[in-house]
């Protein structure tokens, strides 16, 4: 603590300050590595002085950056620039303008070292985002800006290098150290006079995907959002030194090869991700510009034992399964997301970036998510990045086309003695999705809920026996069950954090006494 706080007062000095500025650059290249596009919709809506950060439209004001932000999301989104991009999508009169004034504000600021505005990833991510929109930002300008700009980035890229890792408690749940990593990658590139902090870059990411990375290319976060980010941080580094004539060492070509597929495993129909352990479904456009950048064009693995995903795919159908161990944060464990072609059908609630709102807490629970829970608690403890020990284990066989995936897990074993147990099939033609959830041991009140997407009209039908749903366009599946009756409740869906909607939820509920209880049910297609 006491190191802590005299490491601190020295970063905020005067001294500090000026060795960190003592060999600056007056040059900074653009080198357009990022793979994602701008949103020139949100682009406007920053030229109207309005800014979603943290999936929440805040107004900015004369001075952005003074704003009292309780979000490291929020912080993290306001600070790292990523919105130049919005505002470089921006045919409209005045975008370049609003950058150089944000940037110029920024500069007058905030240009010397601060604990959260300087965190390694918050600062990654920000030099990553000048170097790809220096040319957009400074055209016009005088060149005062550009050298300003520059100095500033060189300043940012030492300090990292020095070896401070402050900043990074959160790194093993979301991309800070790849980001951190890139950033002085392409620093090393982009900025004339920094050369030798590349090897120190390619270090911090060769360290990263040795503790993040799992064997089968899965993120140990275990949420297929931040797997994708940390692709797209990854890409942009191969890219970086493309640009820079500098060759791509196998570690990090292997790291793509490895964490693309696995990516690709969580799609669903609609091009975008499962959301699964505190991330959103990603949009369809930003993971197929970042999965194109990474070169994955074919199909995904349909089993990923080390991240805990099993993909069930048949004709149109697309299930994504979560059997992994807990993550931390969101206590989803066996939960599924289902597609039929374009649509999605059942889907877990989503998650909230803001960590403030009582959206991110109800979100974690079990009861946010497609799959079981026992006397209304969650299967874990959530909201915590550690992780919490799971007993675990999955099987999974095929045959002339159909998989079966068994799967349980033990976290209500201490509350109340019970063990579920999931079994999840789809039929050759994906025509046919049916499942078992089985309580094993002690006792306790279960409910087991089918979250359906807002675009999936739900009503009963036959007495209340079964639920016929409708898709877009009018097609339709039909969901039966056996050991309780379902019923039709309300829900919300928050794939897209920003656009929390209102949905529907098949709700089963049910007594579970004595050895064993097991519910059967099933989504069968119209017209099969």
């Amino acid at each position: 603590m006491v190191f802590r706080f005299a490491r601190d007062v020295f970063y905020r000095s005067d001294i500090y300050n000026r060795m960190l500025r003592r060999h600056g650059t007056a040059q900074i290249h653009a080198l357009g590595i990022d793979p994602l596009p701008g949103d020139p919709v949100r682009g406007a809506g920053i030229l109207n002085g309005e800014m979603i950060l943290a999936a929440r439209k805040r107004t900015l004001g004369p001075h952005p950056f003074a704003a009292d932000l309780k979000s490291r999301h929020a912080v993290a989104d306001l600070y790292g620039f990523s919105w130049l991009r919005d505002l470089a999508a921006l045919s409209a009169p005045g975008a370049r303008e609003t950058a150089q004034a944000l940037t110029r504000d920024w500069l007058r600021h905030h240009d010397r070292w601060d604990p959260v505005t300087w965190a390694p990833g918050v600062t990654g991510a920000r030099i990553l985002a000048w170097l790809n929109h220096v040319d957009f930002v400074t055209e016009s300008a005088d060149n005062g800006l550009r050298m300003e700009m520059a100095a500033a980035a060189a300043a940012q890229m030492r300090h990292p290098a020095r070896g401070d890792r402050s900043g990074m408690e959160n790194a093993e749940i979301d991309a800070a150290p790849f980001t951190a990593g890139a950033a002085l990658v392409a620093g090393a590139v982009g900025l004339p006079g920094l050369e030798a902090l590349l090897d120190t870059g390619l270090d911090r990411l060769r360290a990263a995907v040795d503790r993040d990375l799992l064997a089968d290319g899965g993120h140990r976060s275990r949420a297929p959002e931040s797997a994708l980010c940390t692709l797209s941080r990854l890409v942009m580094a191969a890219r970086a030194l493309r640009a820079g004539h500098k060759p791509v060492p196998e570690f990090l070509s292997d790291a793509i090869k490895r964490l693309a597929p696995a990516v690709k495993a969580t799609v669903l129909g609609d091009g975008a991700l499962a959301a699964f352990n505190g991330g959103s479904n990603g949009a369809a456009h930003r993971v197929a510009a970042i999965l194109g950048a990474a070169n994955q064009r074919g199909a995904g693995p349909t089993s990923l034992p080390d991240w805990g995903i099993e993909r069930l795919q048949a004709g149109t159908t697309t299930v994504v399964a979560d059997t992994g161990g807990h993550g931390g944060l969101h206590a989803g464990a066996l939960s599924f997301e289902l597609s039929s072609g374009r649509h999605r059908l059942v889907v877990n609630c989503g998650a909230h970036p803001d960590e403030t709102t009582e959206w991110a807490r109800v979100l974690r629970s079990t009861a946010a998510h497609s799959t079981l829970t026992v006397n209304d608690t969650d299967a874990l403890p959530t909201g915590r990045p550690e992780a919490t020990d799971l007993g675990l284990s999955v099987r999974r066989n095929e045959r002339e086309g159909s998989s079966l995936v068994q799967s349980a897990h033990d976290g209500y074993r201490r509350a109340f003695g019970v063990v579920h147990n999931r079994d999840l099939y789809l039929s050759g033609a994906g025509d046919d999705f049916r499942g078992k959830d089985t309580l094993v041991g002690g006792s306790g009140a279960f409910t087991l809920r089918f979250h359906l997407h807002p675009e999936t009209g739900a009503s009963l039908l036959e007495g209340g026996d079964a639920v016929l749903l409708k898709l877009p366009g009018g097609k339709g599946w039909r969901f039966r069950c056996s050991g309780a009756r379902p019923e039709l409740e309300e829900s919300v869906y928050l794939g897209d954090p920003a656009r929390p909607r209102r949905c529907g939820q098949i709700v089963l509920r049910g007594e579970h006494r004595g050895r064993e209880t097991a519910v059967r049910w099933s989504f069968l297609r119209e017209g099969a």
